[in-house]
């Protein structure tokens, strides 16, 4: 098994040879609009590397980042997930986790935009994920890409929203279609007035922004029923499923 020291030392990519992809499951907890949707399967794409023992996913991640440009990862990842929703006969939306940099490349946004409407025929949708440990250095560009993508129908979401430095000029910008409550958050909800509190900040929030949000980590049907109550659009967790390796 490779540990994670050993991951740091390899030159890794995110093809087939590396890591697999897998698909964890959206579930509506009520009635919401078919552009959040509501009316279709959903799904995030996760990335799973091989054989890592003390690694995580997001260490293998975090190393190919440092190792080349994390645009060409990103695209790797997208390329993959674009082609196994090709062959989805019924229409699908998945999400695609990205560095924020990432939506500051003319590349990454013209090949984004190319999938997304080819793609789009045939029903599927695509949500980009901004991962919330991602730092940008141009927010101008990342704005501007971002209403770009949005304009072609590509909805943006800010993961992990909750656990550190959340990215509220991000949202002051008008970029954000979907909050994603983070697991931190989530694992307590039942039993935890502080922690029920920033989901309700959360959900004030989405609101004032028309977005919608998506609670991560459900595990128990105490979780489930406590968001259901607090009317939060969304959920995924292995309450519902774990996630299902794909061969792409």
């Amino acid at each position: 098994m490779m540990t994670a020291q050993a991951m740091q030392q390899l030159k890794l990519n995110a093809s087939a040879d590396h890591c697999s992809i897998a698909i964890h499951e959206i579930h509506a907890l009520g009635a919401a609009s078919d552009r959040f949707g509501a009316q279709r399967p959903w799904y995030e794409v996760l990335v799973r590397p091989h054989a890592v023992s003390d690694g995580t996913p997001g260490h293998f991640i975090d190393t190919l980042y440092s190792q080349r440009p994390m645009v060409d990862t990103d695209l790797e990842i997208l390329e993959r997930a674009m082609a196994w929703l090709r062959h989805r006969r019924e229409p699908t939306r998945i999400n695609v986790n990205v560095h924020p940099g990432t939506l500051t490349d003319p590349l990454f946004v013209r090949l984004a935009l190319e999938r997304h409407r080819e793609t789009m025929q045939n029903g599927h949708s695509l949500c980009l994920e901004l991962i919330e440990f991602g730092q940008c250095e141009s927010k101008h560009s990342l704005v501007e890409n971002a209403k770009k993508l949005q304009s072609a129908g590509i909805l943006i979401a800010l993961d992990d929203f909750g656990s550190r430095l959340n990215c509220f000029d991000l949202c002051a910008a008008g970029i954000v279609d979907i909050l994603k409550i983070d697991t931190s958050v989530v694992c307590g909800l039942d039993r935890d007035p502080n922690q029920r509190a920033i989901v309700e900040c959360i959900q004030t929030l989405a609101r004032g922004l028309k977005a919608r949000v998506i609670a991560e980590g459900v595990e128990t049907r105490p979780q489930l029923d406590t968001l259901r109550q607090m009317e939060v659009n969304f959920a995924q967790g292995f309450f519902f499923h774990r996630p299902e390796l794909l061969e792409i």
